[in-house]
């Protein structure tokens, strides 16, 4: 069942445009007896506050979108919808995602924007038998911590770095001098690995890396290492807040002979916020743009502008995108059982929003693009701010000796 047969068959159940759909929200929480009675819970713990904090909202519209377009409703039992803020700390979401568990009977969940918070709820959504849709960029999601109960669907780090440093190396074939500026935990470091294996490969010499924590606000000290080292490329491996804030300091250092690389950075939603000088030539990799051209997508767009008045990002994409593949496979499992769900996940083979799309059997990792972006400034950008163009996609998957899942675990 493809793409537009999800809508078509979860349309049966599809209620009167504008309803409620049957979608409880959180601040009609029931006692777990009745949720398990009276259908399944689906949640999100994701940010509202610190470094993604402006993602938390994002998801939370892709996920109840998704559940209204499937009318509220799965196999006849009524989807019940929770959103909990993680605040930005690992110990907040796992907190959160055990009280949702126990006291809301949450069996499925999505939001993990930060790698280190997801990780951390890995481990609760394994010991509690419950299914994560992950999106944070850590490898580790479906490598070294692999789990039966969690699935990854951003794109691996590798994929991501390959796509956007074929772009460069075929646009910019003298830029081979690279400078990184990384946010120093698992998302960072993970950029980072990939950036020297796949930059080695071209020839590239990388001369020099600075580390900052998550949530820095002042970046001077490591602008100022990077200009001084004159590289012919600047490469943030951050994202969020701290890359807008990275970028918009970084316009005040007259680095305008040094390409700007952001492989997983700044997402379409955020570069109103970039100054015009460092937006306009600016190289982005992007999980998802919202111009793609599938039936799934356009579905998808159409529905979100009807409903948010605005065009979807990346956050936005990944809530829905994550809850309609889940879905899609209670459908085809014709059970909302999570062990039947997963088992009907791992292998699956679907047209997302994204086009063409399957899941790794072994890994739990979502086989899909990434996109490369780049960025214009106002006076080129259109009447709906239409801030970049989408310049390349690229699918490379990570390769399997990589790749550090060994047992992804049983059920």
């Amino acid at each position: 069942m493809n793409g537009p047969g999800m809508t078509t068959a979860l349309g049966r159940r599809r209620l009167l445009s504008g309803a409620a759909g049957g979608v409880l929200t959180a601040g009609l929480c029931l006692p777990r007896f009745a949720a398990a009675a009276d259908g399944v819970t689906f949640g999100s713990i994701t940010p509202n506050t610190g470094t993604y904090g402006f993602a938390g909202k994002l998801v939370t519209n892709g996920s109840q979108l998704a559940i209204e377009m499937a009318g509220g409703s799965i196999l006849g039992r009524p989807i019940r919808y929770i959103s909990r803020d993680d605040e930005g700390r690992s110990a907040t979401g796992v907190r959160r995602l055990s009280d949702a568990i126990s006291d809301d009977g949450l069996s499925v969940f999505n939001g993990n924007y930060a790698s280190d918070i997801g990780l951390a709820e890995s481990a609760i959504a394994r010991r509690q038998k419950v299914l994560q849709y992950a999106a944070g960029g850590s490898e580790d999601f479906t490598g070294a911590r692999c789990s039966r109960y969690t699935f990854q669907w951003s794109a691996n780090p590798y994929t991501a770095m390959k796509t956007v440093m074929d772009y460069v190396a075929q646009t910019h074939p003298d830029a081979r001098r690279w400078y990184t500026i990384t946010a120093d935990y698992i998302f960072g470091q993970a950029l980072l690995k990939y950036a020297r294996v796949v930059g080695e490969g071209k020839g590239y010499s990388f001369i020099g890396n600075a580390a900052h924590p998550l949530g820095e606000r002042q970046y001077t000290q490591y602008l100022t290492q990077a200009v001084a080292a004159r590289p012919d490329v600047i490469c943030l491996l951050n994202a969020g807040s701290d890359a807008v804030t990275c970028l918009r300091q970084l316009a005040g250092f007259g680095a305008k002979d040094t390409l700007v690389v952001a492989p997983w950075s700044i997402e379409v939603d955020q570069l109103p916020e970039i100054p015009d000088a460092m937006r306009a030539g600016l190289i982005l990799g992007e999980n998802y743009v919202s111009t793609l051209d599938t039936p799934a997508n356009r579905e998808f767009v159409a529905a979100y502008r009807r409903k948010y008045g605005t065009a979807p990002g990346y956050s936005a994409a990944y809530g829905y995108d994550s809850f309609r593949t889940v879905l899609l496979a209670m459908e085809r499992a014709g059970t909302t059982g999570i062990a039947s769900v997963i088992t009907t996940l791992e292998g699956m083979q679907y047209d997302s929003v994204l086009g063409p799309t399957s899941i790794d059997r072994a890994t739990h990792q979502t086989v899909r693009p990434y996109f490369v972006i780049r960025g214009r400034a106002d006076s080129a950008a259109g009447a709906a701010g239409d801030y970049a163009e989408l310049v390349a996609t690229g699918s490379d998957p990570q390769p399997h000796a990589l790749n550090a899942c060994r047992d992804i675990g049983a059920l």
